[in-house]
């Protein structure tokens, strides 16, 4: 069996994880704020990572500077903050509209190639951006003409979130390359990428503890926890994906948790969000514009 085969397989399985954890989002932050579910998950991904890597790859850990700026960059960008709005989004518009919108990275992927790397514009490449935003407009209108969700300025606000989520992840794959091209591991840099993105999770915590004078402490019910060993299961799988295929073949096979996403809160999220025919259209076209947009 091929590397490109063996990691397309690993993304499907990085795309089935990233569903399972979106939907246990939305039923977490019904009880719990975003805070905790971001600490429940950096608290679940330390325990299994740390160890793992420390006994799986030692002595030689193959870590240099500028790959642990790589992986650090990598989690900053995609483990903390993108983690922040789209969790956000989750729980302002639902699973299955913030998905499709956070799904859009592709094209903020495909600006920086364009702009940073000066790579050209092909006619593939604006035809799944084309797809792309349209595949977004469609969740925004869906968003406007469903109950469930706020109007006006609040919905904008809300639905800028899984977008900036977008652009974040978007980022992201490039320093991910980057540190594996130094010969680490994946396990290693997956596991320097949840250790920094941690330790900024911990500094902004610590600052907002000093400025509001009052305590915080997580909580966690059963949903941030199966939120939290999905999304484990998915950076094992991402970073398992990339280290076998291109991103042009990892990053596609990732889109279809939007169709998992959207197909799980219509089965088993009846009662917190509505899912209408437009969000299975908008669905179809993201992960057919993020395909066309790795291909371009």
């Amino acid at each position: 069996m091929s590397d490109t085969l063996i990691g397309a397989a690993f993304a499907v399985l990085g795309a089935l994880c990233l569903a399972v954890q979106s939907l246990a989002v939305r039923l977490g932050t019904k009880t719990h704020r975003v805070t905790d579910v971001v600490a429940a998950m950096f608290g679940v991904n330390l325990l299994v990572l740390v160890p793992v890597a420390g006994v799986v790859a030692y002595p030689d850990y193959r870590l240099t500077p500028g790959a642990v700026a790589a992986f650090a960059v990598a989690g900053l960008l995609g483990s903390l903050v993108a983690r922040f709005c789209y969790f956000t989004g989750i729980a302002r518009l639902g699973a299955s509209r913030a998905e499709p919108l956070k799904a859009l990275f592709p094209v903020f992927a495909a600006g920086v190639a364009v702009v940073a790397l000066g790579e050209s514009l092909t006619l593939t490449l604006a035809a799944g951006v084309a797809l792309l935003v349209l595949g977004g407009a469609v969740v925004a209108v869906d968003s406007r003409a469903t109950a469930t969700t706020a109007s006006g300025r609040r919905l904008r606000a809300a639905l800028a979130y899984p977008l900036a989520a977008a652009l974040f992840l978007g980022v992201d794959p490039i320093f991910t390359k980057l540190g594996l091209a130094t010969g680490t591991t994946p396990l290693v840099g997956l596991t320097v990428r949840v250790v920094a993105a941690s330790l900024g999770y911990v500094s902004y915590v610590a600052w907002r503890r000093w400025r509001d004078g009052a305590a915080w402490r997580p909580r966690a019910n059963r949903w941030l926890l199966a939120a939290s060993v999905a999304n484990t299961g998915y950076l094992g799988a991402y970073y398992a994906a990339l280290d076998r295929a291109p991103v042009a073949v990892v990053t596609p096979l990732l889109g279809v948790s939007t169709l998992f996403v959207v197909a799980g809160a219509a089965l088993f999220l009846q009662r917190e969000e509505r899912v209408t025919p437009r969000l299975g259209v908008a669905a179809v076209l993201v992960v057919a514009g993020a395909a066309l947009v790795v291909r371009g």
